[in-house]
């Protein structure tokens, strides 16, 4: 298995005899900023690649995504590490969008980054009002705005 910190995750594919192959990747905050997310301000995620080669170059491709991305409260604005969970086989379809058929790469750099977007909850709260900045919970109260 190979192990890969990095922005792009990429594996030569033309290279790639029948069999099962793994690959993992390491993605920090950097992952997100090539992207330009300003919304993701550091994550610790862990992805793990099967490809695996059956006969006439027949191919299934699964993705396993472990870890933490860290963004804003909704409600008091400080730091909030949340989970993200994702597994993922890849259909004929998707393949083929990670497909570079010049180079014989593929590339799920995409694919994963969309699917860590959709995994972050839509509401990005502390699981309590007590773990929020009391300051911020004063000054929304003082205001007399609803928090959620």
């Amino acid at each position: 298995m190979e192990n890969m910190d990095n922005t792009r995750l990429t594996v030569a594919g033309k290279s790639l005899s029948k069999g099962t192959h793994r690959y993992e990747f390491r993605l920090g905050k950097e992952f997100f900023s090539s992207f330009d997310n300003t919304e993701v301000l550091d994550s610790e995620l862990k992805v793990a690649l099967r490809i695996v080669i059956a006969e006439e170059r027949k191919m299934d491709i699964s993705v396993i995504i472990d870890g933490y991305v860290v963004l804003l409260c909704d409600r008091c604005l400080e730091r909030l590490s949340l989970p993200v969970s994702f597994r993922g086989v890849l259909d004929e379809q998707e393949t083929e969008e990670c497909t570079n058929d010049h180079t014989g790469q593929f590339d799920f750099t995409q694919y994963v980054y969309d699917n860590v977007c959709l995994a972050i909850p839509i509401q990005r709260v502390h699981e309590s009002e007590k773990d929020c900045d009391p300051e911020m919970l004063r000054i929304w109260k003082d205001n007399n705005i609803k928090i959620n």
